[in-house]
């Protein structure tokens, strides 16, 4: 080869190497839910915005993977793998049950938590304030929640004393949330009457054990199963004429009555600064815990006058945003 044609060469492997070696090393983020694509869309959008704010372009400057089961917690391990063996730098998980699933195969991976619950400090996280391990994020527990969602639940439905909960016995927090919830009713008097779901094939009982129990609405808390059969929930409910009370707004825009909680699209949007902090270096153990910062309430005044509701004028007055 004559010494001209050796320089170009040379010249050019200069020149592609180097962005080879620049593709290559291109942080990459995995992402495991336990909702659906479809039902967490509008957080991914926030969340990916974002990024997008701090210089993250999805597919340029960073790759995203994406894993979701639809509910099945015993999808989450097999997913979890398949995520963890892709070499993430960091995953980011919508509830309790990926985080878990996630850490139990790699138990060092940085993991951002978009809703961590106060029933697993210390299983998770030593602290709050100093997590100390592989997990942070965003926490869930807002002081006086489940209060909030009895009084939303009064307010919309002046004289109510018996309320539904639709529980999902196998979601990481849901005997929390029971025995929170019925703390909050029996403090005012209100009795709460429990239908459990497991699999999709539960909703119609489900919904037809709280028909019979007289239930005068039902609260949906928030889980992965109940998030991605909100619809049919919704359907169920309209039938039946039983006001939903969700804890997520995303349930209201599908037709349930309210919601009262934390704003997802706001702690997704969060999510991405601890996922840029841990990219450039941060220890997940030392980013402490943060606590939600917008609280939203919603009301489709649309599904109230199909239900037949008048909703009265001052919750209308004390809500983030009224659907017409």
């Amino acid at each position: 080869m004559r010494r001209r044609e050796f320089i170009g060469l040379a010249s050019f492997a200069a020149i592609i190497w180097p962005a080879r070696r620049a593709a290559a090393a291109r942080p990459r983020v995995g992402v495991l839910g336990i909702k659906t694509v479809e039902t967490d869309a509008r957080n991914l959008a926030a969340f990916r915005d974002a990024l997008r704010q701090l210089g993250y372009i999805e597919g340029r400057s960073v790759d995203i993977d994406y894993r979701y089961s639809h509910g099945e917690i015993d999808a989450l391990g097999p997913l979890a793998l398949e995520l963890v063996a892709l070499k993430p730098n960091v995953v980011m998980t919508d509830a309790v049950s990926p985080t878990r699933a996630v850490k139990r195969v790699a138990p060092d991976l940085p993991i951002v938590c978009v809703a961590f619950g106060e029933a697993f400090i210390p299983g998770l996280a030593a602290s709050f304030a100093r997590p100390g391990g592989s997990v942070t994020g965003i926490a869930t527990d807002v002081e006086g929640i489940f209060s909030k969602l009895i009084e939303l639940t009064i307010d919309a439905i002046p004289g109510a004393t018996r309320i539904g909960f639709l529980a999902n016995p196998t979601g990481a927090s849901m005997a929390y949330w029971e025995q929170k919830i019925q703390q909050a009713a029996a403090e005012r008097g209100i009795e709460i009457g429990i239908a459990q779901v497991s699999r999709v094939e539960d909703f119609d009982d489900a919904m037809k054990k709280l028909g019979k129990a007289q239930v005068q609405a039902v609260i949906i808390p928030p889980n992965g199963l109940l998030s991605s059969e909100r619809k049919r929930i919704v359907e169920l409910s309209l039938k039946m004429r039983l006001p939903l009370i969700f804890q997520e707004r995303d349930g209201v825009e599908d037709g349930g009555f309210a919601s009262y909680g934390v704003s997802s699209a706001e702690s997704y949007r969060r999510a991405a600064s601890y996922i840029d902090k841990i990219l450039k270096g941060a220890a997940p153990g030392d980013l402490p815990i943060e606590f939600p910062t917008k609280i939203e309430r919603v009301i489709n005044l649309k599904t109230a006058r199909a239900l037949g509701l008048s909703v009265p004028p001052a919750l209308l007055d004390r809500a983030d945003e009224v659907i017409e």
